[in-house]
């Protein structure tokens, strides 16, 4: 059989509402903040990489095509082999092209993996924010329930601190289940 609780301070119930409603914003904060900081790195690389890559590739190629212009030319003038600087050049040209290629291919990849991850990571944590949200909710409330109960009980007592006897069955229902908590 439980025994009744045993209440000496309703005050210090009135005192834990604001902190157990803090602990619920923290707890939503907590979950919903590393979502929101990946959602800010995947804008960022949509928005500023991915066309900061592709305008590479486009002036990268453009100078590629001008430094093969110059070996074409050398190539075609007096004399057949052309100089090693236009080689070189021409050879770098190439190699930044593929190097910005591979990068915007980097980016697109590394875009696609963290939008799934953050699906998964919001998918795992919703049942969990969802839980914080409403039980805090009910959690105040009943709190709040029990505060009042406990203080309409504290009133109920008589002087000499006898119970006083109470004929309505919901007040005494209230009563037993608030002691029996």
């Amino acid at each position: 059989m439980r025994s009744g609780a045993r209440v000496t301070d309703i005050h210090a119930l009135v005192q834990f509402r604001p902190a157990l409603i803090q602990y619920g914003e923290d707890t939503q904060r907590a979950l919903t903040s590393p979502g929101t900081d990946a959602g800010r790195v995947l804008s960022w690389l949509k928005q500023e990489r991915m066309p900061y890559w592709k305008r590479e590739i486009r002036i990268r190629s453009e100078k590629a095509v001008v430094a093969n212009t110059k070996l074409v030319e050398q190539t075609s003038n007096e004399s057949p082999r052309p100089s090693v600087d236009a080689r070189k050049a021409y050879e770098l040209a190439k190699r930044r092209v593929r190097e910005a290629e591979e990068k915007f291919e980097r980016t697109r990849r590394a875009m696609l993996n963290l939008q799934k991850e953050i699906d998964r990571y919001r998918g795992s944590v919703q049942p969990l924010a969802t839980i914080a949200r409403s039980d805090m909710k009910s959690a105040v409330g009943k709190l709040d329930g029990f505060v009042k109960a406990l203080e309409e009980y504290t009133k109920a007592v008589s002087p000499d601190g006898n119970r006083p006897q109470v004929n309505d069955e919901k007040a005494t229902g209230e009563a037993n289940s608030v002691e029996n908590q």
